[in-house]
């Protein structure tokens, strides 16, 4: 739309009946990346240029491989964060790991690294929110086990290469947000919302 949803013409048509596509996010006006659960273990992840006109695949040659049943789970739509004009995160869940996919050059290549979440069916990264270019957080848990607070927020000072796991969460959480020029967070889930005034520590 460009008329404030007066309107809208449709940009992309998914064809394969495997892709569940989460989450989106854009730099600009222009370039955005959208992210899909893997298929047939290869992530799927779409770039734009044009402001969501048309969409091009990321080549499976510049992803990392994706662990069996690997995906995102589409509870807020922010599993997916970018900063600058080139930074972009990705959280995924439903595995055996939960990890976070990362590219520095705009989505062309990227990186893999392993958080310590909780992992598993129901469990992983639901939100993924980036202050600068090297602080960032990950929270999410179980959605199965609402009321459970371990293992489930995990913070980063080396733009998502290394994570450390930190406690204070009060349950399950599917969002968090930072405040605009601020390092304090909120983080929002079923069972309340808890916020943060030291980049999650």
């Amino acid at each position: 739309t460009a008329d404030g949803g007066a309107t809208w013409d449709q940009q992309f048509v998914n064809r394969d009946p495997k892709a569940f596509f989460d989450a989106m996010a854009f730099w600009d006006r222009v370039r955005g990346v959208a992210f899909s659960d893997s298929i047939d273990g290869r992530f799927l992840i779409l770039t734009t240029r044009d402001g969501g006109r048309t969409w091009t695949p990321v080549p499976h040659a510049g992803l990392p491989s994706a662990l069996t049943n690997e995906g995102a789970f589409a509870a807020s739509g922010t599993n997916v964060a970018v900063h600058g004009s080139d930074h972009v995160w990705i959280g995924t869940g439903a595995a055996e790991t939960a990890r976070v996919l990362r590219s520095r050059d705009g989505g062309a290549t990227w990186s893999v690294a392993a958080t310590p979440l909780r992992a598993g069916p129901s469990a992983g990264i639901f939100s993924v929110a980036f202050r600068s270019a090297s602080r960032g957080i990950v929270v999410g848990g179980d959605y199965k086990k609402e009321g459970e607070a371990s293992d489930n927020a995990a913070v980063t000072v080396d733009g998502g290469v290394t994570w450390m796991l930190v406690k204070g969460l009060s349950g399950y959480r599917s969002v968090v947000a930072y405040l605009p020029r601020s390092s304090m967070l909120i983080a929002v889930g079923p069972t309340g919302a808890d916020y943060s005034h030291d980049d999650g520590r």
